[in-house]
Formats: C-alpha cells, structure tokens, sequence
C-alpha cells in the first residue's frame, strides 16, 4: 500500500520534515513515518529535515531528482541567483557546480550529488520572481537583481570573463527599475560596477545615456573600487570616469561583446 504522505507530497517532488509535522500527533510519529519511506526506498534524504520523492517507477534505481528542484525547498525565503539564475533564463546550459541561494538569513551549505548550495545572505531581499520549471515552481532574481547581483559577486558569476559573456544576453534590461534597486541597496560599489558594465554594453544595448549619466556622477567623487575583488593589486587598469580598476587584459578576455569608452 502507498504510504499517504508520499502520495500526497507526489506533486512537489521534495518535501520537508515541517511540512509533513502538521498531519502526524507528534514529532516523533512524524520522523517514524519519513524514516518509513526512506526505509522502503520512498523516499530519499538530502540533509537532515529534507528528502526527495523517487518517482514509483524509479524505486530501487539510482534516480536523483533536478538539482534546482531540490535546493526549491531549501529555506521558506529564498530565490536562485547569480549564475543559478542565468541558468534560468537559459543563457546557461546547465547550473553550475556551486549553486546560489539567497536568502534573508543563512543555511548551512550542503552538497548534494556533484553540487554545492551556498548561501548569499542578504538584508536587501528583493527583485526575484517566481516561474515554473520542470514542473514546480521555483523563484529565481529577476533581470535587473541578477545584473546587479553577478557584477557584485563575480565569483558566484563565471569571474570576469563568464560575467561579461552572460550578462550579454541577458536581452531587455528596464533601466528605471534597476535604478530603483540600485538605490535601495544604497552601495556605491555597485552603482560604480554596473554603471561601467552599461557603458562597457552600451553599443550591443539600447542602454539609456542618463542612466550611464547619473551612474557616472555618483563614481566621480569617494573611493576607488576594484571590479573584481581577484585582481592582484598593482596588475590592473584604472578607468578614471568610473574610478575603478579592472584587469589590464580586459577586452581580450572578454572579447567582442562591448568596448571601453
């Protein structure tokens, strides 16, 4: 006979111990009911309180659940960012090996099969959307967070080169909306970067000369900030309009997919 909770988590594929807790009297009923899945190959464990359904016709193989569906269910607040969310948008072929979840508060990271999720917290938990992939739904920054947010984190982004790449194709980015987080995550860092990636796309993009305007007016006064926090001191370029230093290599590694004023 089909265990009930299995049936009746069938849909959403991964499930956590809270949510089955409600439907039993206690904890430990609760535990033995998942320990029973588990047992009769059910169920899979992921890290202590989360598990992964096996479909009725995979028990007994090696099935694994979609990486991204599982780490759906990691925190109650989050939303796939960085790389993970250029996955997403399917400038990416496939997440890559360090999956990043933001959320408001921080989860121990974990492996799961050939992936790591490492958390990004953060006090600036906006910008993200929800959409349905492989049949859940999962929530992932929308275009103008993950701008933002690769150009922050260029170590969660593919580095320099895979950042500039990506970023790209990102396609139609709404230029007031950005300004708008821009303005509520209030660092001038990021203003700095990605007023230099806007001018660095400006020929490939429709990009608006005020936004490239007023982002370049907030860089002229304070302090110098590196693009990527990797370059070496002393190897990189400064570019006196945006007060920032990027590697002297720059356009060769990143090719033809913009140009240095």
């Amino acid at each position: 006979m089909v265990p009930r909770i299995y049936k009746q988590f069938y849909s959403q594929r991964v499930v956590t111990l809270d949510e089955i807790k409600p439907l039993f009297p206690d904890e430990q009923q609760a535990r033995n009911a998942v320990s029973y899945l588990v047992k009769h190959d059910y169920a899979r464990r992921v890290k202590s309180g989360l598990y992964y359904l096996i479909p009725f016709e995979h028990r007994g193989t090696s099935w694994q659940p979609d990486v991204l569906v599982v780490g759906s269910k990691i925190s109650g607040e989050y939303y796939y960012s960085h790389s993970t969310a250029l996955t997403l948008f399917g400038i990416l072929p496939a997440p890559p090996p360090r999956i990043a979840v933001t959320v408001p508060r921080r989860f121990r990271k974990f492996s799961f099969g050939n992936y790591s999720y490492y958390p990004v917290e953060t006090e600036h938990f906006f910008g993200f959307r929800e959409l349905d992939y492989k049949g859940i739904k999962v929530r992932t920054s929308d275009m103008e967070r993950t701008f933002v947010d690769c150009l922050s984190r260029l170590d969660l982004s593919g580095g320099v080169v895979g950042a500039f790449r990506n970023l790209s194709m990102l396609g139609f980015i709404n230029y007031p909306l950005l300004m708008e987080y821009l303005e509520r995550i209030g660092k001038k860092s990021a203003m700095v970067r990605c007023g230099f990636a806007l001018e660095f796309f400006r020929n490939s993009w429709e990009v608006d000369a005020e936004v490239i305007a007023e982002l370049k007016k907030r860089a002229r006064k304070g302090a110098v900030y590196y693009l990527d926090r990797a370059i070496p001191k002393g190897t990189g370029k400064l570019v006196k309009s945006w007060n920032l230093i990027i590697p002297a290599a720059f356009e060769d590694l990143v090719g033809a997919v913009g140009s240095l004023p």
